[in-house]
């Protein structure tokens, strides 16, 4: 395992912000919930902030948002963006806006998710998640403290799988971006991993953030008096660290299949497994003194959407699809089979929805690239699924890419080849079809090809040599 350190002159400041409504309004991430209103709160829905500041001349600032949503759309996350950098007096540019993409979360922060869909948004719920979370922001002013950094991955098992076939395409793996403080403590933590926060079922109505959150909770516990890279001559008291969790290559990941149950216990348990992998991976490392500090760079891809069938086409695949999942409910009753049927007539609902009236030739996503040195995250506003994600980061110019889903825009699923011939859930509610998949891939390791070019230039001692181990790795355009 590599670990990567950045030197003196990193500063940074993290907090969160609850932003749990009051019960009585739609939860978001079910369709079988219907009109269903939260009964109240089980844990606190919240936004964590995490800043990190070049101190250095012509130094640059990233700040995450990560906010325990189903999905934050594009008018949402400019505001969000607005609104910290107005605190920050950085750019609006340098702040990314994620969601957990819990599916116990409020349906009126968002603006419907699929042209199929009502409209879901609450113009003053809205109001409120931008009033606070700008108000956090302003509160980071002044807290920065001199951080090195730890950049890590490892192995994840157990947490979801495939949720379609679990022996089929998955990126179990896990990473973490650590800030430690001179102390030796872990100042926060960014971390990442792949798993629709689905633990929970449509029946639940207590808000909760899932899984991402039972983790962020074991995993500030977990490091809260220690401080695991230190000399031992601080001890004094600290507060616990800032963990923000964010959502992978999601698309075709969930826990159906190795879940024990739809319970809060169940929750508490599978973010307790991602924090001990977590934890595995950031203990297994330490900060070295080395590398620049971050660097933001943003694109929009232009995609076009899918063909759609004929009306008449898309009505007979609902009555297939319904024919279909009531024969598993019949013979089967509940379960994964069951579930995997009943979402096969959803997306077809969803495709005829789209047939009758129609979609735009093309899309704009946003997608950002955070650089730091030799490592990367790839921010696309999608729930990209594990294939591509996997070849993104194979064919990324960096030692190491982390590809995070869920940021700056929802655009829904963007699914592989095999997913549409089969026909699942996710290919037919898509807006685009298998080769807007791949484009979107081909785009997106161009686009960190240049942000890596930029960052190391070819010129430079460090570009050559990066380049020629670029080379032998097989990662040269």
């Amino acid at each position: 395992m590599r670990q990567v350190g950045v030197e003196a002159g990193l500063r940074f400041a993290a907090t969160r912000v609850e932003l749990t409504p009051p019960p009585g309004s739609p939860l978001a991430g079910y369709g079988a919930r219907g009109d269903a209103v939260a009964a109240g709160a089980h844990d606190p829905l919240e936004a964590v902030l995490l800043s990190l500041r070049d101190a250095r001349s012509a130094g640059e600032r990233v700040t995450w948002v990560v906010v325990d949503a189903v999905a934050v759309d594009g008018g949402l996350a400019r505001a969000v963006a607005d609104a910290v950098g107005a605190a920050l007096d950085c750019p609006p540019d340098a702040v990314l806006v994620c969601a957990t993409h819990t599916h116990s979360g409020p349906a009126g922060w968002t603006r419907r998710v699929h042209p199929a869909f009502p409209e879901s948004a609450d113009e003053a719920m809205r109001a409120t998640l931008v009033r606070r979370v700008g108000q956090a922001a302003a509160e980071l002013v002044g807290t920065e403290r001199e951080v090195r950094l730890i950049v890590a991955d490892g192995p994840a098992p157990g947490i979801g799988t495939n949720r379609t076939d679990p022996a089929g395409p998955h990126d179990a793996s896990v990473g973490l971006l650590a800030f430690i403080e001179e102390s030796g403590a872990v100042g926060g933590l960014l971390v990442d991993h792949a798993c629709h926060a689905t633990v929970l079922g449509h029946d639940n109505l207590r808000w909760s953030a899932d899984w991402p959150g039972a983790a962020r909770r074991t995993l500030a516990a977990a490091l809260a008096t220690g401080r695991p890279f230190g000399d031992g001559r601080d001890s004094g008291p600290r507060p616990a660290p800032t963990v923000a969790v964010v959502q992978g290559s999601a698309g075709d990941a969930s826990p159906r299949f190795v879940r024990r149950a739809q319970s809060f216990g169940e929750v508490d348990r599978l973010g307790g497994l991602l924090a001990a992998h977590a934890l595995e991976a950031l203990l297994g490392a330490r900060p070295e003194a080395a590398g620049p500090g971050p660097k933001v760079r943003r694109d929009t891809f232009t995609l076009p959407t899918r063909p759609l069938p004929a009306l008449a086409e898309a009505r007979r695949l609902v009555a297939e699809a319904e024919a279909a999942w009531r024969a598993v409910a019949t013979a089967e009753g509940p379960g994964p089979r069951e579930r995997i049927a009943r979402t096969r007539h959803e997306g077809a609902v969803l495709l005829a929805s789209v047939a009758e009236v129609g979609l735009p030739p093309t899309l704009e996503l946003p997608v950002t690239v955070v650089a730091l040195g030799d490592d990367a995250w790839l921010h696309l506003p999608v729930e990209l699924f594990a294939s591509l994600g996997l070849e993104i980061r194979a064919g990324s110019p960096f030692a190491r890419t982390r590809v995070v889903g869920y940021t700056d825009g929802y655009f829904g699923y963007v699914a592989d080849r095999a997913a549409h011939e089969a026909g699942v859930y996710e290919a037919s509610a898509s807006l685009f079809d298998a080769a807007a998949g791949r484009r979107l891939a081909r785009a997106s390791i161009g686009l960190l090809r240049r942000v890596r070019a930029e960052a190391w230039p070819p010129g430079s001692a460090l570009g050559r040599a990066d380049l020629a181990a670029a080379a032998a790795a097989g990662k040269m355009p």
